[in-house]
C-alpha cells in the first residue's frame, strides 16, 4: 500500500494538503486541490483535456482544482495537492507569483523542464515537504509545510518564466506576433466573441491558418483555448465572489446560465455550484 502524507482540517477531516510516490500503475481522479506533479525518472505521456504531451524526467507539471490529467508510462515520482483553504496561490500572488505562470494559464504547456540543478532543488523541496508533512501535528507543521510549498513555487515559477522568455526569442518571425495578437485579443473579448471566426476575422488571417497555428505553438484547438478561458473566469468568480452562477454566466456573456454550466462541467467535471460547495469561496482583500 503507497503511504500518503498529508493535512486534514480538524473540523471536517477534509483533506488539505498531500504528498505520495507514484509511478505507471498510479490512480489519477479529479480532485478540488492544486496539484504538482514531479517525474523523478522515466518518461511519461500526459494527457490533459485534449492536449497530450510525452515528457522525460526531470520535470514538473500544475494544475488546477477539477482540471483533468492522466500519466501513462515507465516512471517514478511525486504527486502533490494542496487545497486553496491551505494556501491560496491568488492572496499570495506577490509572495510567489505562480498564477498565471504555473497555474491558471492556457497559452503554455503545464510542464517545466529540468535541468539537474534544478531537480536537485525539487528533489530537496519535496523531501522537506515529505518530512514536515509527516511530522508532529501542530500549528508549526502546518507553517512548515506552507513555506517549503512557497519556495517550491517560486523555484518553479523563476525557471519557468526564463523558459517562456527562452522560447518567445526562438519562434519565427511571423509566429511569435500572431501569438501575441491572439493573446491580446482573448483576453480582451474572451466574454463576448465565444467563436474562432471571431479572432481570425480580426488578425486577417483564414480559419485554417488560424487552427494550424494555435496547434503547432500552443498544442490546442482555437475553440479549446476559447473554453479555456471562460471556464477559468468561471472557477475565479466562483472561488472569489459570492456571485451567483446566473450573475457570472452573465459576465461571462452567457444570457442562460446553462450555457456556461454545460461548458464548465464538460471542462471539470463537475458543476459550477459542485464546484464552489468543494473548493470552497475565498474573499480577496
Amino acid at each position: 500500500m503507497e503511504t500518503v502524507h498529508s493535512i486534514r482540517r480538524t473540523a471536517d477531516g477534509a483533506l488539505l494538503a498531500s504528498l505520495r510516490e507514484i509511478d505507471g500503475a498510479a490512480d489519477w481522479h479529479r480532485a478540488p486541490r492544486y496539484a504538482v506533479v514531479y517525474l523523478r525518472t522515466g518518461s511519461a505521456v500526459c494527457e490533459t483535456g485534449n492536449a497530450r504531451f510525452t515528457l522525460h524526467a526531470p520535470v514538473l507539471l500544475f494544475f488546477t482544482p477539477y482540471q483533468e490529467y492522466t500519466f501513462h508510462g515507465a516512471f517514478t515520482g511525486s504527486h502533490l495537492s494542496f487545497h486553496g483553504d491551505f494556501y491560496c496561490i491568488e492572496k499570495h500572488r506577490h509572495e510567489v507569483a505562480c498564477n498565471g505562470v504555473l497555474f491558471n494559464n492556457i497559452y503554455t504547456p503545464p510542464f517545466v523542464p529540468l535541468d539537474d540543478e534544478q531537480a536537485a532543488s525539487a528533489n530537496n523541496y519535496l523531501r522537506l515537504l515529505r518530512d514536515a508533512l509527516s511530522g508532529a501535528d501542530d500549528l508549526a507543521r502546518e507553517d512548515l509545510v506552507i513555506a517549503h510549498l512557497k519556495i517550491l513555487l517560486i523555484i518553479a515559477t523563476r525557471v519557468k518564466s526564463r523558459q517562456i522568455e527562452e522560447t518567445l526569442t526562438q519562434l519565427p518571425p511571423d509566429a511569435g506576433p500572431r501569438l501575441e495578437q491572439f493573446h491580446q485579443l482573448l483576453e480582451a473579448h474572451f466574454t463576448e466573441w465565444k467563436k474562432p471566426a471571431d479572432y481570425a476575422t480580426a488578425m486577417h488571417i483564414t480559419g485554417k491558418a488560424f487552427s494550424r497555428l494555435t496547434a503547432k505553438y500552443l498544442s490546442k484547438t482555437p475553440s479549446d483555448l476559447i473554453a479555456e478561458r471562460v471556464v477559468q473566469e468561471a472557477k475565479r468568480a466562483l472561488h472569489f465572489s459570492h456571485q451567483s452562477v446566473k450573475e457570472i454566466a452573465t459576465a461571462l456573456g452567457y444570457n442562460d446560465p446553462l450555457y456556461l454550466s454545460r461548458l464548465f462541467r464538460k471542462q471539470t467535471g463537475v458543476s459550477p455550484r459542485e464546484f464552489r460547495q468543494q473548493v470552497g469561496v475565498s474573499i480577496l482583500v
